[in-house]
C-alpha cells in the first residue's frame, strides 16, 4: 500500500542537510585559520633570514690565464728571408722537426771564404813547418861542427904541448893553438844558445801558425752553423702555439727575431691577479677553483710573488686534476681561492647590518607571534654567511628589516609589521 509522506518529513530533511552545511563550513573556517597560522609561522618572509647550519667561506676573486709551464720559443739564429712554411699554430710537432726554411744567399759566400781560408791557413802551417825544420837542421849541424873544431882543437893543443916540450916548436905557437881552442869552445857555446834561443821561437811560430788554422777553423765551422740554421727547427715536442702573425712566404727574418712558440698543453698553470688589499689573505696551498670556460677545476695556490703592480699581486696555481679539452695556453680565466673555510657551524646569511668588524650584533628573532631583541655573538665573515657563535641556533628567523620606530624596542609583534 502506497503511502504519501507528510509535510513534517520534508522539514526534517532540509534541517539536518542544513545542519550538515554548517558544520562542514565551521570545520573549513577552522582549518583555514590554522593553516594561515601555520603558514604564518613556517613559510618564510622576505623580511626574513633562517638560520641554519652549514658552511661559512670566505674567498679572494681573482682572474689571469693559463700559462704553459714548459714552452719553448723559437728565435731566428740567423737573419734570411723565409723560403718555406711547414708547420702551422696547432699543429703537434716533434722535437728538431722543421718549422721554416729561411734563404741567405750570402751565407753562402761566406762559406767559401771560410773553407778558402781554411786551406790558406792549412798551407801556412805546413810552410811554417818546414822551414822551422830546415833552420833547426842547419843549426844542428853549425852547432855539430863546432864539436868537431874544439876536438881538433884539443888534439892541436895536445900536439903542440908535446912539442914545446921538446922545444920543437915556440910557446907562441902554443898559445895561438890554446886561444883557437878557447875561441872554438865561445863559438860552440854561442851556437847552442842559438839553438836553444830556436827551440823557443819555433813554439811560438809553430803556435802562431796553428792557432790562424783554428781560427779559420772556427769560423768555418760558424758559417755553416749558421747556414744550418736556416732551417728553423723545434727545440722540444709539443704544440705549436704561435706563428708571427707577419710571417709569410718571402718575409725577411732578422736574427734573434721571435718566429714562433712551441708548448706542452699537459703542463699549464694558472696565473692569476688579486688585489693588492687581499694578498695577505693568500699563500701558498690554499685551495682554488679554477673556471675554464664553464668547467671548474680544482687546484692549489703555488706561490705569491712579493711585489705589486698596479695594485694587483701575481700568484701561480697547480693544477690538482686533469685539465677540459678546451684549455689552451693564453685563456682567460677566472678563479675564487678559499681563505678560510668552516663547515657544519650555525650560520646566518650576511644582509646589511652585519659588516667584517662586528663581533657582537643585536638581531630581532621571531619568537611566536613577536620578534623579541637577541645579542648575537659573530665569528668568521664569509662571503655568503656568517658564523653564529652564540645567540641563535638553526632554525630561528632573524627579522632584517627593521622599521625606525622599533629599532630601540625589545620586542616588536608581528601584527604591528603587518599593519605598518
Amino acid at each position: 500500500m502506497l503511502t504519501i509522506p507528510s509535510r513534517k518529513s520534508k522539514l526534517q530533511k532540509w534541517l539536518i542537510i542544513a545542519v550538515s552545511c554548517s558544520a562542514l563550513a565551521l570545520v573549513f573556517w577552522g582549518l583555514s585559520s590554522a593553516v594561515a597560522s601555520l603558514s604564518q609561522n613556517s613559510v618564510l618572509n622576505p623580511s626574513q633570514l633562517e638560520v641554519d647550519t652549514g658552511a661559512v667561506k670566505r674567498s679572494v676573486a681573482a682572474y689571469g690565464r693559463l700559462r704553459p709551464r714548459n714552452s719553448s720559443t723559437v728565435i731566428a739564429e740567423v737573419s734570411g728571408t723565409i723560403e718555406t712554411i711547414h708547420q702551422y699554430p696547432g699543429e703537434h710537432i716533434e722535437q728538431s722537426e722543421l718549422i721554416i726554411t729561411l734563404r741567405n744567399p750570402s751565407l753562402m759566400r761566406q762559406l767559401d771564404t771560410a773553407e778558402l781560408a781554411v786551406l790558406r791557413a792549412q798551407a801556412n802551417l805546413e810552410s811554417t813547418e818546414a822551414q822551422l825544420y830546415e833552420r833547426r837542421i842547419t843549426l844542428e849541424n853549425d852547432l855539430a861542427l863546432m864539436e868537431s873544431e874544439i876536438t881538433f882543437a884539443q888534439k892541436e893543443l895536445e900536439t903542440k904541448a908535446f912539442l914545446l916540450e921538446e922545444a920543437i916548436v915556440a910557446k907562441l905557437d902554443y898559445m895561438r893553438s890554446e886561444t883557437s881552442l878557447e875561441q872554438t869552445k865561445l863559438k860552440h857555446q854561442l851556437q847552442q844558445r842559438k839553438l836553444d834561443a830556436f827551440e823557443k821561437s819555433k813554439q811560438a811560430e809553430l803556435k802562431a801558425a796553428q792557432y790562424q788554422l783554428k781560427e779559420a777553423e772556427k769560423e768555418l765551422e760558424m758559417v755553416r752553423y749558421d747556414i744550418q740554421q736556416l732551417n728553423v727547427t723545434a727545440k722540444r715536442a709539443g704544440i705549436l702555439n704561435e706563428l708571427g702573425t707577419s710571417l709569410e712566404v718571402g718575409s725577411s727574418i732578422e736574427r734573434g727575431q721571435t718566429l714562433a712558440q712551441v708548448t706542452e698543453p699537459s703542463h699549464l698553470y694558472a696565473d692569476l691577479l688579486i688585489s693588492a688589499q687581499d694578498a695577505n689573505q693568500v699563500v701558498p696551498s690554499q685551495h682554488v677553483t679554477v673556471n675554464i670556460r664553464d668547467t671548474v677545476v680544482n687546484g692549489e695556490v703555488l706561490r705569491v710573488y712579493p711585489s705589486a703592480e698596479n695594485n694587483q699581486v701575481r700568484l701561480e696555481v697547480k693544477f690538482s686534476e686533469a685539465l677540459p679539452e678546451s684549455a689552451r695556453p693564453n685563456l682567460d680565466i677566472s678563479a675564487e681561492i678559499a681563505t678560510q673555510q668552516l663547515t657544519g657551524v650555525t650560520r646566518l646569511p650576511i644582509f646589511e647590518a652585519v659588516t667584517r668588524n662586528h663581533s657582537m650584533l643585536d638581531v630581532f628573532v621571531l619568537r611566536d607571534n613577536r620578534y623579541v631583541r637577541q645579542q648575537v655573538r659573530l665569528g668568521l665573515m664569509g662571503n655568503q654567511y656568517i658564523e653564529v657563535l652564540s645567540g641563535l641556533k638553526a632554525g630561528d628567523r632573524v627579522l632584517i628589516n627593521v622599521p625606525e620606530a622599533y629599532q630601540s624596542a625589545t620586542e616588536i609583534p608581528m601584527s604591528e609589521l603587518e599593519h605598518g
